[in-house]
């Protein structure tokens, strides 16, 4: 609701061909509070002059020479011709009140006037049409907010896609039923599928469809549907997806028609909606390079020798310093995995490896290993007998050679007793 003060800073209007009818009206607004009242004899000069000042109200006398009120309305509505014109009419006939209502105007007041009844109609008038225009100045913020997140959620979608394509190959999106609704990239052709609807989404995977929906079409790459999934592997895929259970980094692979494997990596997760139902999942994947793969062949590797009871060391040929040990050497040792290049020779009882070079650069060319049986400080800090297997490689592909890259490979056991170093194996 509005207070009287912002009620008085409206603009009034006050149209009337007698400068008597004027000359009252103006005194009377005045005494009321109203601040900012014109006023006009000349009733074709009204629009031009709401075209300026925007009046909150327009206080207009029907029987005028020239142009009466109701040609007045007329073309005040084509000066806002869906806003809300703001006319109180003035009339001294009863017979044009309902006219005077439905030629526009908001009100009426009979001539001659109370005093009371014309300030309670024009407060009244002119709190629903400061509302009005509060209404629509909120409605101007309210749709450049909208605009402005509107914005920024293109700029975040585009941020998104961006990031999408700088971290992955495609990105996806299927609906409950397993189709495929949203698709970036070379999801299709990565993903064997075998055809396309005719709104440009893809039905299932080679290896789930049976036969071909009636409304598809074949994808032009007719060699793709001959590629050969890793059924296991797509089979755990497939069960991640149907337990509606989101997946990290999931590699799978195809054997492609040339005979070569094709390795892919996908990340995804369920879809809700506000009540909870499942709706999809989306997610991303790449194919994987040499390295990626490398990096996570070396990761299974890790895990594998990890799992291994027996401590595994990698030492480098050259420098004799430490590069890698399992879990298992960690625990013997008593060292933290991140300490590895500390791991000092002489004090845990390794320190003649130095002077052993010949023997370590022999089995590189003979591919053989070396047994023996030695006492060595582990984590308790007192000597005990360890059981050692030496072996060495070479970090390059030719064989019978020494690299300028090689490696020494110690696979160690606790033993309850030491034997004489048995030589070459």
């Amino acid at each position: 609701m509005l207070v009287k003060p912002e009620i008085h800073q409206a603009k009034i209007l006050v149209v009337d061909d007698q400068i008597a009818n004027v000359t009252l009206l103006e005194k009377i607004l005045a005494n009321i509070g109203y601040q900012h009242v014109f006023s006009t004899l000349d009733p074709t000069a009204v629009c031009e002059l709401h075209r300026q000042h925007q009046f909150d109200l327009i206080l207009l006398d029907l029987q005028m020479p020239v142009m009466d009120g109701f040609a007045v309305m007329q073309a005040l509505k084509e000066v806002e011709p869906q806003s809300y014109t703001p006319v109180l009419v003035i009339t001294a006939q009863p017979a044009e009140k309902l006219r005077a209502l439905q030629a526009g105007a908001k009100d009426f007041v009979s001539k001659p006037f109370e005093l009371v009844e014309l300030q309670t109609r024009i407060a009244n008038m002119l709190e629903v049409r400061l509302l009005y225009k509060r209404l629509a100045e909120y409605n101007l913020i309210l749709e450049k907010r909208v605009e402005e997140r509107t914005v920024q959620l293109r700029q975040s979608e585009a941020r998104f896609k961006s990031f999408t394509k700088l971290s992955s190959d495609w990105y996806w999106e299927q609906d409950a039923n397993g189709n495929y609704i949203s698709a970036e990239g070379p999801v299709f052709e990565m993903l064997g599928i075998r055809s396309i609807s005719d709104d440009g989404l893809a039905s299932e995977p080679l290896e789930n469809s049976s036969r071909e929906p009636e409304d598809a079409k074949l994808d032009a790459s007719d060699d793709v549907n001959d590629d050969a999934w890793n059924q296991a592997e797509y089979a755990q895929l497939h069960e991640k997806i149907q337990s509606r259970t989101p997946f990290l980094n999931y590699v799978y692979r195809r054997i492609l028609n040339d005979g070569s494997h094709q390795f892919l990596q996908v990340s995804g997760e369920p879809i809700f909606d506000d009540v909870g139902r499942f709706t999809g999942y989306r997610g991303i994947g790449m194919e994987l390079n040499d390295r990626q793969r490398a990096n996570i062949e070396s990761t299974y590797l890790r895990m594998a020798l990890n799992s291994v009871g027996l401590a595994i060391m990698v030492f480098d040929g050259e420098s004799k310093n430490l590069l890698d040990a399992n879990l298992s050497a960690c625990n013997l040792f008593g060292i933290a995995h991140q300490d590895l290049a500390n791991f000092d020779l002489h004090h845990w009882g390794l320190s003649d490896m130095h002077t052993r070079n010949e023997e370590f650069a022999n089995l590189v060319v003979t591919t053989g290993m070396l047994r023996e049986n030695t006492q060595l400080r582990i984590q308790a800090g007192e000597y005990s007998p360890i059981g050692i297997e030496w072996r060495a490689f070479a970090c390059d592909t030719e064989r019978n050679s020494i690299s300028d890259k090689w490696v020494i490979v110690a696979i160690m056991s606790e033993t309850e007793t030491i034997t004489v170093f048995d030589g070459l194996d």
